[in-house]
């Protein structure tokens, strides 16, 4: 008898101590009202359902890939051969019709990121306030209703406004695919994804080159070739972004394709993220957060300094050309710049899906042939064209840190006001690198341009590696430290909100942090 007490007693004290830990826990466990939760608390107000079978997270993951991944691809190449058509229509005839001298052109370059700059902060507190999907479709529309604006342009002053407005209605595009990809994939499926689009959007070269070379067979008198570049772009760009309104989800809540059950088994399946999935009110204390994060600052340099490089896109058809090949030969040769990107993007993509922490590792490679063509085009002769030409092609595979990059500075910060802010700001150094770039691409410097090629190794090729080997060593502090934290029990995986009942009750409710819209600070389980 007086073993079978003392057992009981044992028993009973391990349960009292059990509970007296939990009630701790959840004592110091992060608190907040429920209008401050991640959207996804509301479906789970409603719905209560098991996580996923790995055979149920399998099917909606595969249902999310067949209809989120081909609008994310086509939306990203329709919106780099928008991109490039100035750059295209600078040997179709744009700048005898609009009389442009090549100072002028390299400012349409920069205005349109002038425009992109100004506009990026309000977009991306759209994007947070109102649905993603709507808004997405309604820039698009106007992006290709401006695009066809090009089309009575015949002087400077009226192509500097009608380039200004396309980059205000851009600066929301990225933003909105990067917050749709974050709602429906883990961290590890959208670091695949991303070189995948990003190949698609940079083998657009291939779409301008054939365009362009389609166009040039066109006879229609003053209807210049440039301007059905920008009737075929425009039209295409507004009949995507109507499908966009119609068929492309805001997020899992309304995802149509999905039952409820698989609406709410969809935000469980990525559940690791510990990010959760949307929140529309604009938190304060997370924009500042944000500002005061370290590796914020490190991914908007990484943006600007990659993007030093970025004005080649609308020189490509000039420099091919000055080369000594002819117009025709330019339109089909610039389109091996686009075979560069698709096959290095998508060995990127491969690499990243068979290999773990390689993200710093895969970019820091791939900037290896963009230093060796500002080599190149600095030390060979000029009449070796085919070696010069080698030059320019090579530098393609700097769109792989790009995309690896981007992924990374929005995947390594939560809570959504923050993870919006540090995306703006992303965009925002992108946006900065693309206005100054244009202007290296001096009159002056022709044809060799050996000081922009200079510039472009030191800033655009060894400072962002510089700045991806700190931000490498960083974050890998910061997980070392996050992991002591979790092996002393000092890291709680929920938290509490609370809601008012009809009673006017204050209630309480323990959910996983991921449904609280917390940041990567508060929620250290990421």
């Amino acid at each position: 008898m007086s073993s079978g007490s003392s057992d009981h007693g044992v028993k009973a004290s391990a349960q009292a101590k059990e509970e007296n830990e939990s009630e701790s826990e959840l004592n110091t466990a992060p608190k907040v009202p429920d209008q401050f939760a991640d959207e996804s608390f509301k479906l789970f107000s409603k719905i209560q359902v098991e996580e996923p079978t790995p055979q149920e997270a399998l099917q909606i993951r595969n249902k999310c890939l067949w209809r989120i991944l081909p609008f994310l691809c086509i939306g990203y190449h329709l919106m780099y051969v928008d991109k490039q058509t100035l750059g295209s229509s600078a040997i179709l005839g744009i700048m005898q019709d609009a009389h442009l001298d090549s100072n002028q052109y390299n400012w349409l370059s920069s205005i349109f990121y002038f425009g992109y700059l100004l506009a990026e902060w309000p977009q991306n507190w759209a994007l947070q306030r109102f649905p993603v999907a709507k808004w997405l479709a309604a820039n698009l529309i106007i992006w290709g209703g401006i695009t066809l604006l090009h089309i009575p342009c015949n002087s400077f002053a009226s192509l500097f406004v009608v380039r200004f407005f396309l980059g205000v209605a851009e600066a929301c595009i990225v933003p909105a695919f990067l917050l749709s990809m974050s709602m429906f994939f883990t961290y590890g499926e959208q670091a695949v994804m991303m070189p995948i689009m990003w190949s698609i959007g940079n083998s657009s070269p291939i779409t301008s080159g054939l365009l362009s070379y389609g166009v040039l067979w066109i006879k229609t008198g003053d209807f210049s070739p440039w301007k059905w570049f920008m009737v075929i772009t425009g039209v295409l760009t507004v009949i995507f972004g109507i499908a966009v309104y119609f068929l492309f989800p805001d997020s899992p809540l309304h995802a149509n394709f999905l039952t409820y059950e698989e609406r709410a088994k969809a935000i469980l399946r990525i559940k690791e993220n510990h990010s959760g999935i949307e929140q529309k009110l604009f938190k304060r204390y997370q924009f500042i957060e944000a500002l005061k994060d370290p590796k914020t600052w490190l991914f908007f340099l990484h943006a600007w300094s990659q993007e030093m490089a970025n004005g080649i896109t609308n020189q490509y058809s000039l420099i091919i050309n000055s080369f000594g090949f002819t117009i025709l030969q330019t339109t089909l040769l610039g389109c091996v710049t686009g075979i560069v990107s698709f096959f290095s993007l998508i060995s990127a993509a491969i690499a990243l899906y068979y290999t773990k922490n390689s993200r710093a590792w895969i970019s820091l490679i791939a900037y290896i042939p963009g230093a060796l063509s500002s080599i190149l085009l600095l030390a060979l002769p000029w009449s070796n064209r085919w070696g010069l030409i080698s030059g320019i092609w090579i530098r393609s595979t700097v769109g792989i840190p790009y995309a690896v990059v981007m992924i990374w500075a929005a995947n390594a910060s939560a809570g959504h006001t923050k993870k919006t802010t540090v995306i703006a700001l992303y965009h925002i150094g992108y946006g900065l690198g693309n206005i100054i770039s244009p202007q290296l691409f001096r009159p002056e410097w022709k044809p060799r341009y050996k000081p922009t090629w200079i510039i472009l190794l030191v800033v655009a090729c060894i400072l962002p590696s510089i700045i991806i080997g700190i931000l490498r060593f960083y974050l890998s502090q910061e997980n070392k430290r996050r992991d002591k934290l979790q092996a002393e029990d000092q890291v709680t995986s929920n938290g509490i909100i609370e809601t008012v009942d009809s009673e006017g009750g204050k209630v309480s409710r323990v959910v996983d942090n991921s449904q609280m819209d917390l940041t990567d600070r508060e929620n250290l389980t990421l």
